[in-house]
């Protein structure tokens, strides 16, 4: 029988994922592992849970690789229904001149809105990727010229 059950083993994922990045030492992580469980784990286990985190994610790295097109058309399809959602709200707005309770809760929807096209619109150049030059080869390119999608 394991040590851990589900839910503790997605908790201690979840646990060493954040704190990892946070570049907290192994002793505070473990430290709070123990206080969200109540169970310790060896820094060995620590090892392992860490290298199951990048297995996975290079997994989905992978994953997303294969279907860039997929992902790209999902990316767009948001974009654009956030763009409908707009347009409704400035209707809405027009529409509801006589009454500012409801044109503020719509502007302030649309300014949320709007960050978040904006947000997505910083990241799309980042989602695409950049073509190889044919007559390179692989060891004459440099890391920001491969393609790469983040």
């Amino acid at each position: 029988m394991s040590k851990f059950n589900r839910y503790e083993k997605q908790q201690i994922k979840n646990i060493v994922a954040t704190l990892t990045i946070k570049r907290l030492p192994d002793q505070l992580i473990i430290q709070h592992i123990k206080n969200t469980t109540g169970k310790t784990v060896s820094r060995v286990h620590l090892f392992h849970v860490r290298q199951r985190l990048k297995k996975e994610s290079y997994d989905w790295y992978e994953t997303l690789r294969e279907g860039e097109y997929e992902y790209l058309y999902e990316f767009k399809e948001r974009i654009n229904e956030i763009m409908d959602l707009q347009r409704r709200h400035y209707r809405i707005i027009e529409d509801n001149s006589n009454n500012p309770a409801i044109q503020q809760t719509s502007l302030a929807e649309l300014h949320r809105l709007n960050i978040t096209l904006s947000n997505y619109f910083d990241v799309a150049p980042t989602i695409v990727s950049n073509p190889v030059k044919q007559n390179q080869n692989d060891s004459s390119i440099s890391i920001s010229q491969k393609n790469i999608i983040v």
